[in-house]
């Protein structure tokens, strides 16, 4: 049973708006758009395992893809987050090729491509710190003690696998795709106990899909990027052109002289992944690059949002994001 389905993940539309409003010569520019890349290679390698995922475990979990959490100043990112009466159990997907390292020795996870060796996150250390937090939620909204285990899926036939002082525990539960099916029997069989009821199940399902929140301001603030550095106004949906004009009633392209009713929907679309998941009249207004209050009040009430609040308190908001 699917929980929540996969879409297009936060972080890669977030990635897309930002290089749509930074300058061509930003220093980070180049750094964006690499981790955009990858992002975006791993998003249709995990397309395919999410077909495995269901054919092999649709009956017996409930499936939640793409999972977004945050905690104060913390974020958590769940490739699949699957559940049943005996067992949460993470799924992490990477799709990188060449030799990968675990080393634990060292606590580091690193990746050679013939003479070229690079570190990422470590894998471990990431789904964890994830495990840790799934624990917690699941204590602080009194559910029972469920387990929550983990399985690091690697999806790509050309990667090599090495391990450095790894113990056996986390060994098993690193594994290419193609011997995912005879892998995940191994941690299942340790969880026969039912912990969750159909009820506690459902009950759960909601709080996940309730504390799912859009990742907005984090990669900002990963890269040190400032409100400043960001290209205000509204693009132009024919050649690009930022910014365009607002004139009578329409948006106006003074680059290829075209015009748009709608225009503004990809800067609404920019601010929620950017900056918050609601905007006032005043904040749509200067990002917008619009001199009217009147006006840009006639576009937010016009833009199938939901406003809450009256006067200058009025914010309005999607129903959901992205939007």
């Amino acid at each position: 049973m699917i929980g929540k389905l996969r879409s297009i993940p936060l972080k890669i539309l977030i990635l897309r708006a930002l290089l749509r409003r930074l300058p061509k010569n930003h220093s980070k520019r180049t750094q964006i758009a690499e981790e955009l890349s990858g992002r975006e290679a791993g998003y249709q390698s995990e397309e395919y395992l999410d077909t495995q995922i269901q054919q092999l475990l649709g009956s017996k979990y409930i499936i939640f893809h793409d999972l977004n959490f945050s905690e104060g100043k913390s974020t958590y990112q769940i490739d699949n987050l699957l559940i049943s009466p005996q067992l949460a159990l993470i799924i992490e997907v990477k799709n990188m090729t060449g030799v990968l390292t675990f080393d634990s020795e060292n606590d580091q996870f690193y990746q050679t491509v013939g003479e070229k060796i690079k570190g990422y996150q470590d894998p471990v250390s990431q789904v964890q710190r994830h495990q840790s937090y799934i624990k917690k939620l699941l204590k602080e909204n009194n559910f029972p003690p469920v387990p929550v285990d983990y399985l690091i899926v690697i999806n790509n036939q050309n990667a090599v696998l090495t391990f450095k002082g790894t113990p056996s525990e986390v060994r098993n539960r690193v594994c290419k795709s193609h011997s995912f099916d005879r892998r995940l029997p191994l941690i299942e069989n340790n969880y026969t106990e039912q912990f969750l009821t159909e009820k506690e199940l459902r009950k759960l399902s909601r709080l996940l899909l309730k504390l799912n929140t859009p990742p907005t301001n984090y990669i900002m603030e990963k890269y040190e990027i400032k409100v400043s550095d960001l290209l205000l106004g509204v693009h132009c949906p024919f050649c690009f052109c930022l910014p365009i004009n607002r004139k009578k009633k329409q948006w106006f392209c003074p680059s290829c002289k075209k015009s748009s009713y709608n225009a503004h929907i990809l800067a609404l679309q920019d601010y929620f992944l950017l900056f918050n998941t609601k905007v006032t009249n005043q904040h749509f207004r200067i990002f917008a690059k619009l001199d009217s209050a009147d006006t840009s009040g006639r576009i937010l009430r016009s833009s199938n949002l939901i406003s809450t609040g009256a006067n200058k308190g009025r914010y309005y908001h999607p129903e959901k994001i992205p939007w």
